[in-house]
């Protein structure tokens, strides 16, 4: 039995972008419809049994209808084609207030045939062209109900028919795992699950989301996160990016272990450079543009940072080192940080690192004429803090 394992798309990050003439949208909004298109056709390709999103197909709860469009486009394509499409709710779906729909509800409330849309543990099976699959859910919870997981899940494993596959799909951050850009874009308060929750050998493969870097964090049963398909900013900048294909065996007892393989996505590249210039640097100019074209920048999105001694006294012509980055497809930006020649000194006479931090904060306070009294008061709580 083949499955597709994919999550965390994202749509609607729209930072690093800019309008798309050809379809009159943020080219960061293209970007992961293009992703979304390349997974879609990956499934029909594949011919696989089943679609597996474990969560978090928007950036925010309320995504646009133009977004909700891009994605509904392609799940009613890859159901139509006969493809059962079950999908997990992510922290990035789910509401902040009980009743409120989350972003995927749609779908279940069309009764749209051939998805399943899961916002609660439950245990489902699902028809497949290669016979019945069963999958557990784990979706994102609000943080009181993560309490009960545990035994909701071990309630599940009981009930599994071990002569069919079953899968685990969930919405989780487990412990031990490697977090990412992730971190910066949460929503809701983390709890971190054991993963001795999920090992349970009666799973043919534990299918996760919300961790964006690609990473297997158990082999029996296999428990794979598949990351993020695109990139959201420059954190996540030297990451593979993709998705995942299962082959599972038809029968658990098989003793062909269940194969995983990492598909890569034509993802857009982010390019982070930094280039530290010397004092006596006759020309740093034509060192920043040597230091840029050892990169592809095509179509690329690229960072520069430019460290420059104080002593440097060539000045920088941004004209030439702008045309250098003219193939990236977007520059986040060109910082240029100017060192200071020496370290600051106190009075003429203390350098900063000699004093005590109340010494320190004394000769501040002085040098900005703080009254007396205030500057009792301020060293008092300062104290506090040391303490």
């Amino acid at each position: 039995m083949k499955l597709l394992h994919t999550a965390d798309l994202h749509i609607g990050t729209t930072n690093y972008s800019k309008f798309d003439p050809e379809t009159g949208l943020e080219s960061r909004l293209v970007d992961f419809f293009k992703i979304l298109d390349f997974i879609a056709d990956c499934a029909l390709r594949e011919k696989v049994d089943a679609f597996i999103f474990a969560g978090d197909a928007y950036k925010t709860r309320d995504p646009s209808p133009t977004q909700q469009r891009g994605f509904g486009e392609q799940i009613k394509r890859i159901a139509k084609a006969g493809i059962p499409v079950v999908m997990v709710v992510g922290n990035h779906d789910t509401p902040n207030a009980e009743g409120k729909a989350n972003t995927l509800d749609i779908y279940s409330a069309l009764e749209i045939d051939n998805v399943w849309v899961s916002r609660k543990p439950e245990f489902l099976n699902i028809p497949t062209k290669s016979g019945n699959l069963q999958v557990l859910t784990a979706p994102w919870l609000h943080k009181e109900d993560f309490k009960s997981i545990g035994d909701k899940l071990l309630s599940m494993y009981e009930k599994i028919n071990p002569k069919e596959p079953a899968v685990l799909v969930g919405h989780l951050e487990v412990a031990g795992a490697q977090m990412g850009s992730e971190k910066g874009l949460a929503i809701a308060n983390e709890v971190t699950v054991p993963i001795t929750l999920l090992t349970d050998r009666r799973l043919s493969y534990v299918a996760l989301g919300h961790i964006h870097k690609y990473q297997e964090l158990s082999s029996n049963p296999q428990v794979v996160y598949c990351g993020s398909p695109e990139r959201i900013d420059f954190g996540e900048a030297k990451e593979e990016k993709g998705f995942v294909i299962v082959d599972i065996p038809q029968s658990p007892k098989s003793p062909q272990p269940t194969a995983c393989q990492f598909i890569r996505t034509p993802a857009r590249p982010f390019v982070a450079i930094t280039i530290d210039l010397q004092a006596d640097d006759s020309n740093p100019t034509a060192t920043v543009i040597k230091e840029i074209g050892k990169h592809n920048l095509t179509d690329a999105i690229v960072r520069v940072i430019i460290n420059i001694p104080a002593q440097c006294e060539r000045e920088l012509e941004m004209d030439k080192i702008k045309k250098a980055l003219s193939g990236a497809n977007f520059i986040a930006g060109i910082s240029r940080n100017v060192e200071r020649l020496q370290r600051q000194l106190l009075d003429g006479q203390e350098e900063v690192e000699r004093l005590t931090p109340i010494e320190a904060l004394q000769k501040y306070f002085e040098s900005k004429n703080y009254p007396p009294a205030k500057m009792k008061e301020l060293e008092k709580y300062a104290t506090k803090i040391l303490d």
